[in-house]
């Protein structure tokens, strides 16, 4: 995972991408309720990237930490959650060393980073860190593309542009590597620069492995999880499919 959203950081922030961290925060309540998990206290979101979603949840009551290997990321956030006036703590860090013990009511991990950890025993380990940092009854909510994802629904445009306008131009390449169960997404941006006027241009490769769902229920229940739903479709609360391209965990520590 290293070496990824660095300089993409800041192209990141100004596309579409924190959208979906805000439709997560607007249908997360409902589900919240749904599943009878603690509709406010301590939050700790994993791979928090520039904080839309902990900003949206520290406005409406929550107590914040953001964790993210990034530290470019994580200054986004900082300039984010700073505006709010309100107090939020920011972990530079890999999830795979969290160290937290009892103290939150909420762990969430959004936007398929999950996918990045491309070995079982390092999503295993990562899911052992999240039961040990929960209270007792605290809810474990993430999202993870499926293999259905990533190998069809990744490969349908062998070319795509998600940015595209007079000062930017971002390039998505993907692949896949059946053997391994991965796939890979190359991002090309060009971007001009405001003082020098002139074009720069970077890459980054972002691999994602894809897991049957099936296991990684198992490994949830393995660390001592329980697991409420597996969601294909978060709007309808729809259980998930196997042409779900992601499914959505909704998982408890219990008593």
């Amino acid at each position: 995972m290293s070496g990824i959203y660095q300089r993409f950081a800041e192209v990141y922030s100004r596309g579409s991408y924190p959208e979906f961290s805000k439709w997560v925060f607007n249908l997360l309540p409902s589900l919240l309720e749904k599943y009878s998990l603690p509709q406010t206290g301590k939050l700790l979101d994993l791979a928090c990237g520039e904080g839309a979603f902990l900003e949206g949840m520290l406005l409406h009551g929550w107590q914040v930490t953001g964790l993210d290997q990034s530290g470019d990321m994580l200054r986004l956030a900082e300039k984010r959650l700073a505006q709010t006036g309100q107090t939020f703590r920011l972990i530079h860090e890999d999830m795979r060393n969290l160290a937290i013990q009892n103290k939150f009511d909420l762990v969430t991990c959004w936007f398929d980073s999950l996918n990045y950890l491309l070995e079982l025993t390092d999503l295993e380990n990562v899911f052992y860190r999240v039961f040990k940092a929960l209270k007792t009854n605290g809810g474990f909510l993430f999202d993870m593309n499926t293999l259905y994802g990533l190998f069809v629904r990744w490969q349908q445009q062998p070319v795509y542009l998600p940015q595209e306008n007079e000062d930017m131009l971002e390039i998505h390449i993907p692949s896949c590597n059946y053997e391994r169960s991965e796939a890979s997404l190359r991002i090309i941006l060009f971007v001009r620069n405001s003082q020098t006027n002139q074009w720069e241009r970077w890459e980054e490769i972002h691999t994602q492995k894809a897991y049957p769902m099936d296991l990684i229920q198992a490994s949830l229940e393995k660390v001592g999880f329980r697991v409420l739903d597996r969601l294909g479709n978060l709007t309808e609360q729809s259980p998930a499919q196997p042409h779900s391209g992601r499914v959505w965990f909704i998982a408890q520590k219990p008593v």
